[in-house]
Formats: C-alpha cells, sequence, structure tokens
C-alpha cells in the first residue's frame, strides 16, 4: 500500500528537471507545461521577455534562465513538482544541484541539432545521479529538422537506448498531429484554444506503416528492457497489449535501460499534452527511487532512509537564494516531515536552525505551507547557517547525506565600488553572493589589494555584476577579465621551519618540517600529518594543518592557488610550556614555503572543452583561427552541410571569440564550451610568467 501524508499519496509524486542545451526551447516546454496544466492562465513567452519561470530581470532581458526555478503542478491528479534549469554552460551548478535532488528529468533536444555540446553535459550529469531520463524532440517546426536524425543523434553521441514512443506527422515543416505508439491514437492540438483542446482519432492511413513498424521497435526494445514478464508474453504472443507496454516501458525508464522519446514543437503548442502523460507514466515517484544514502555523522555508519512521513527527518539543501523579503533555503525532503516552528539540526555544520516558515515557489511567488513531507520540495524561510549541501535532520536520529562537488572557478575579474562610501556594502553583497552560487568566489590581491571575483565564464561574471548593481544597488567599476590560473610542483621536496619569538614575557616556540608531494589526481592540496604521534600536543594540530594549507591559497611560487599537492608534516616538536596556537600556525606556514621553494613551481591554465558549428563555406577559416588559438581538434562531423568542430582549447586564448567568430562566419556560426581540466602552460608561453 502507498504511503501517504497529509492524505496525499506519495506514489502520486513526481519530482523532475527540465535539462537541455541552450536554446532547445527548456523554458518554452515549461511555460506550455504551466498553461496546460492550469497553473497559469495565459502563455509566458520567452521572446516576448513574459516568461513565468524566468522571472528574473536579467533573464527576461536576456532570454536566457540563468537560475533554476521551481513549481508544483498538477496532472491527472498527479502532483508534479518541476524545477526548470539554465542551458547555459556557465550556470551549470544549477543544473548539477537540481538534478541532486530530482527523481527523474526531461531532457529537451533542438529538432535541428539534436545532441549539442551541453546536451552531453546535462546527460552526464543525470547519468552520474541515476536519474531516469524521458526525452522530448522540440522544434520540429524548424527548417532542417529530422526527428529520426534526433533520435540517432542520442544513440550514438550519448551511447543511449533512445526509443520512441511517439512520432510526428509531418506535412512540410507542419506539425500536424502526434501518434502516440503505446496506445496507437493519433493526437492533434487545436489551433483556437492555443492547442488547449486535443482530439484523439484513428491513425492516418498515410501514417499508418510508418507508426506500425515504429510499435513493433518500441514492443521488441520494451521486452527486452521491461522485465520477465514483459519478454515472456511478448515471446509467446509477439506483442504486448496497450497497459503491458506501458509497464514495460516504465520498468526500462527507471531501470535507466531505456530512454522514451516523444515529440512536439512547443512554441507551435504541439505535443506538450502526451509529454505530461509520459511524465506521470514513466518518471519515478519518491517510492520508486532507492531509500537515500548517508552515514552516522558520529560514527560514520552508513545510514539509509525510506521516503516514510513517520521516519527521522532527512532533508537537504539544495539551493539558498538572498531575497529581500527573507531568505530562501530550497530543501528536498527525502523521509520525515519538515514542519512550520519545528528546531532541526544542520548535521553538516553542527548548528540548530528553526523553520520560521516554509512556502511553496511558483517561480519567485510563495505559497506558505504547513509541513513538508517525503518527495517534496519547499524553500524555507529562517534558516542562518545552512547553505548549499547541508543536510538537515534532528538530533535524536541523524544522518549526514552526500554533499555536492563543484567545478572551479576558470576566469577572474577585478571589481570596486565607485564610491568609497560602497566598500562595506560591496563586501556585504559579495558575501550573500558567495553563499548562494557554490561556483563563485571572491578573494583580494594580496599584491594590489583589489577584491576579484571568479566564476564559470564571461557571462558569469557579467550577470553577477549586474545583480551588484541591480539587485544590492552598489555601482561597480571593473577591470578586464583574466584567466583564473593554479600552480603546482614538478617534483617533491621538504622544508623545515623553527620558529620562537618572545611576546611580552614569554617565548613562543614550535619546530615543522614539511613535504610537498605532486599528485595529478588530486583536484586540490590535501593534508596529512605523519608526525610521530606525542612529539607534539594534539591540540596544535588544527594550527598545523591551517598554517599550512594557508600557503596555498596564494603566498607562493606565482602566487596563484597551489593543487595537485600532498601536503605532509614530517615532524612537529615544541619545548616545554613555550608551545602556542600562533607558534605551530607560522612554523607550519614558513617550512611549507621553503619546501615549495625547493619544487619546480608549475603553473596550470583552465582548458574548455568546446563545440563549434559552422557551414561548409566557412570551416576553413573557423579551424584556422582556433588552431591560432592552440585549440586541439578531435573530432569533426558533417550534417547537411554544417560542420561540426569538437575539441580543447585554453580559456586564455578565448576571450572575445564570439565576436570574431561572427565576423569570419558573417554571423553564422555558433559555439559553446564547458570547464574540462588544468594543465600545464607550454614552455613558450611559461616566460610570461618568469618561468
Amino acid at each position: 500500500m502507498a504511503k501517504k501524508q497529509g492524505g496525499r499519496d506519495i506514489s502520486k509524486i513526481r519530482n523532475f528537471g527540465i535539462i537541455a542545451h541552450i536554446d532547445a526551447g527548456k523554458t518554452t516546454v515549461s511555460e506550455r507545461l504551466l498553461f496546460y496544466t492550469g497553473k497559469e492562465h495565459r502563455m509566458g513567452e520567452v521572446h516576448e521577455g513574459v516568461a513565468h519561470m524566468d522571472w528574473m530581470e536579467e533573464e527576461r532581458e536576456r532570454g536566457i534562465t540563468i537560475t533554476s526555478a521551481a513549481t508544483t503542478l498538477s496532472w491527472r491528479g498527479h502532483v508534479l513538482n518541476l524545477i526548470d534549469t539554465p542551458g547555459h554552460v556557465d550556470f551549470t551548478a544549477e543544473v548539477e544541484r537540481s538534478l541532486r535532488v530530482l527523481d527523474g528529468a526531461v531532457v529537451v533536444f533542438d529538432g535541428v541539432n539534436g545532441v549539442e555540446a551541453q546536451s552531453e553535459t546535462v546527460w552526464r550529469q543525470a547519468k552520474r545521479y541515476r536519474v531516469p531520463r524521458i526525452c522530448f524532440i522540440n522544434k520540429l517546426d524548424k527548417t532542417g529538422a529530422d526527428f529520426r536524425k534526433a533520435v540517432e543523434s542520442i544513440r550514438t553521441r550519448l551511447n543511449a537506448n533512445a526509443v520512441p514512443v511517439s512520432i510526428p506527422h509531418m506535412l512540410g515543416q507542419d506539425v500536424v498531429g502526434v501518434v502516440d505508439l503505446v496506445a496507437m491514437r493519433y493526437f492533434t492540438f487545436d489551433d483556437e484554444s492555443q492547442g488547449k483542446i486535443v482530439v484523439a482519432s484513428e491513425i492516418p492511413e498515410a501514417m499508418r506503416e510508418e507508426a506500425e513498424l515504429s510499435r513493433a521497435e518500441l514492443v521488441e526494445a520494451a521486452a527486452e528492457d521491461g522485465g520477465d514478464e514483459a519478454m515472456t508474453t511478448w515471446l509467446e504472443t509477439g506483442d504486448l497489449d496497450e497497459a503491458s507496454l506501458r509497464k514495460a516501458v516504465r520498468a526500462a525508464v527507471l531501470g535507466l535501460r531505456l530512454h522514451a522519446v516523444l515529440c512536439g514543437a512547443a512554441l507551435r503548442n504541439r505535443g506538450i499534452q502526451p509529454l505530461l502523460d509520459a511524465i506521470v507514466d514513466y518518471l519515478p515517484s519518491p517510492l520508486d527511487v532507492p531509500p537515500v544514502e548517508g552515514i552516522d555523522p558520529k560514527t560514520s555508519k552508513p545510514m539509509r532512509r525510506k521516503p516514510d512521513p513517520d521516519e527521522q527527518l532527512a532533508a537537504y539543501a539544495f539551493k539558498t537564494f538572498a531575497d529581500a523579503h527573507g531568505d530562501l533555503t530550497y530543501v528536498r525532503v527525502y523521509a520525515g516531515t519538515l514542519r512550520v516552528g519545528d528546531q532541526i539540526w544542520n548535521s553538516t555544520r553542527d548548528k540548530v536552525e528553526r523553520v520560521a516558515r516554509l512556502v511553496q515557489m511558483h517561480a519567485d511567488a510563495r505559497l506558505p505551507i504547513e509541513e513538508a513531507g517525503p518527495g517534496e520540495i519547499a524553500a524555507a524561510i529562517g534558516l542562518r547557517y545552512t547553505v548549499t549541501g547541508d543536510t538537515l535532520t534532528h538530533r535524536h536520529g541523524p544522518i549526514l547525506l552526500e554533499r555536492l562537488h563543484f567545478a572551479e572557478p576558470v576566469i577572474a575579474l577585478a571589481v570596486e565600488p565607485k564610491s568609497s562610501a560602497d566598500k562595506d556594502a560591496l563586501e556585504q553583497a559579495l558575501e550573500k553572493l558567495a553563499r548562494d552560487d557554490p561556483t563563485f568566489s571572491c578573494r583580494t590581491d594580496e599584491e594590489t589589494g583589489q577584491t576579484l571575483i571568479s566564476g564559470m565564464g564571461e557571462l558569469h561574471l557579467e550577470v553577477l555584476v549586474h545583480r551588484l548593481e541591480r539587485d544590492y544597488h552598489v555601482p561597480v567599476s571593473t577591470g578586464r577579465p583574466r584567466v583564473a590560473y593554479r600552480q603546482t610542483i614538478a617534483n617533491a621536496s621538504e622544508g623545515e621551519f623553527e620558529f620562537e619569538r618572545v611576546v611580552g614575557e614569554k617565548t613562543q616556540y614550535a619546530r615543522v618540517r614539511v613535504r610537498l608531494e605532486p599528485d595529478a589526481s588530486l583536484p586540490k592540496a590535501e593534508y596529512e600529518d605523519r608526525a610521530v604521534p606525542g612529539s607534539y600536543p594534539r591540540i596544535f594540530a588544527q594550527y598545523l594543518k591551517s598554517g599550512a594549507m594557508a600557503s596555498c591559497q596564494g603566498g607562493v611560487g606565482y602566487g596563484f592557488p597551489s593543487v595537485q599537492i600532498r601536503v605532509i608534516v614530517l615532524a612537529a616538536s615544541t619545548r616545554e610550556g613555550e608551545g602556542t596556537e600562533a607558534a605551530f600556525e607560522a612554523a607550519s606556514n614558513l617550512a611549507f614555503q621553503r619546501a615549495f621553494d625547493g619544487a619546480q613551481c608549475v603553473v596550470l591554465e583552465p582548458i574548455m572543452r568546446f563545440e563549434a558549428q559552422t557551414p561548409d563555406a566557412y570551416m576553413g577559416d573557423v579551424l584556422g583561427d582556433l588552431n591560432r588559438r592552440r585549440a586541439l581538434i578531435e573530432d569533426v562531423d558533417a550534417v547537411e552541410g554544417v560542420r561540426f568542430i569538437r575539441g580543447t582549447v585554453p580559456i586564455s586564448e578565448m576571450f572575445g571569440y564570439s565576436t570574431t567568430l561572427r565576423s569570419i562566419s558573417q554571423g553564422r556560426a555558433s559555439y559553446s564550451m564547458e570547464p574540462h581540466a588544468y594543465a600545464a602552460v607550454p614552455p613558450e608561453r611559461a616566460k610570461d610568467f618568469g618561468m
């Protein structure tokens, strides 16, 4: 029997996100979902700057999604918690943290381009979190759209078992209807009602043969991947009836063995209701996914929590947003019930929090609620310490869920207030932005005293600067974008420092020996204490670590943050009565610097993975320009007069590339990039750093 909470059947909840490459039509699909489920009475349009889910002024001006937006819909007696995510790679953290808490996803593809660069990125993210996916081939009304080619691109480029459950009926470039291969019915969408009225009828004779062949392909795939019962029935009868086929497709999708593919043209209001049906029929409820796993924060023993309202609370904070009406903490409840007025425990930070209010979000609008149970997504107001990735639970039954990991920023920008009176306001605003955005950071350059903000790309930083001025009312001046270089060492080295200083009448003394070892497998610097047990008082252990690791943030070598280094304390000692926190921290810090000076410093630059699309006529010019930018070309595909060029390139060579690409292709080429790795700066460039 399905568990219920507050009269609601958990099996009828669907937590899903819409993910895609930029411009595949994600937000347009979301707007149609709102309209056809009755959430909105007027259809929002991205091109008119009035999309409901793109509620920030910045989003409406640019016509892109910047921050993930949540809402709750109702369809066929089911509760659909929808999160619309950004498509631009600069805001990939929004996709990452959304997928961490979603049970399923709809991946939207452009009917002309099929799988694009960011499609691969979001697909990998969803795969990493084992999120069941269904696909929607959109924009089939565009010139050059080809449903079958788009499906094949999913199979080949994503290595996915993509199988259509519906196919389009095309007349020229017009999607006049959709064939449901499971029910073998034909659906058309009434233009006068903006697609609200859906007419079901027999499949047109012109589509009958294609529909039967496509259904046979679907039945075979569902029988193979949908469980023993479906396979037995298929072997005995050669077919599956509608109910059995629907059940088999659902089992295969939930098992990540098959990805059901639907079709339509969201802008023309075609194919959205079948997509809603597929979300209900094929994506998981909270009861269909494994119990959430974590550890006991005290013993580190593995723990699991079932989606039961009577279980101990297990909730995950996946996003925070600073707001003038009360800072929001978006929470996914996995087990137990979160109630207004509850005192809860943040097991990540060992802090007590109180839930002042709970709201259900619809973009930026708030609907007050009294509680949230398993499978529900809500926003809490009143949490003081909680940030992205924290676990909310109870002291008497604690659990700690795995934290999110985000890519390192690859580009930096110097900012300063236009008025010295705004200095404090700027610091506070940057602190709030950093709290809300895990891929944004800020620091003070020790040499120049400038405030440097770092992010995932030029657009990311541009949006953040606009938010400083628009949302926080702090006018700022900015420098030119600069690359977020890192540094490491080429060989192992050791350093020792003896710190002795008389402060007042007391002598402070510590002696520390540190070894540094390069390790390319480490994304950051890692610390290890190998000092002989008892050689120094353990109360100073944290100061040994903080002294050494502080040097990793800059101040040694070329001043860049140090990564891919194992920091090992080999020995530490003091004299009786002379050990102090400051002495151990300073000795550790200076021993690290001596060890670093003895190793060969290597500057690392961020490398981006890119995809450029260009008409054949400009192929030579685009390739020549990429080669001048030190690009490594890995693959070139040709599809109907368009070349897809893929490879890697240092981000330092790509500033202003969009302008150059438009110029050499008369505006007909485009590109996208995503962070890939850090690599050593080549010898011919090393002289720029005095190497």
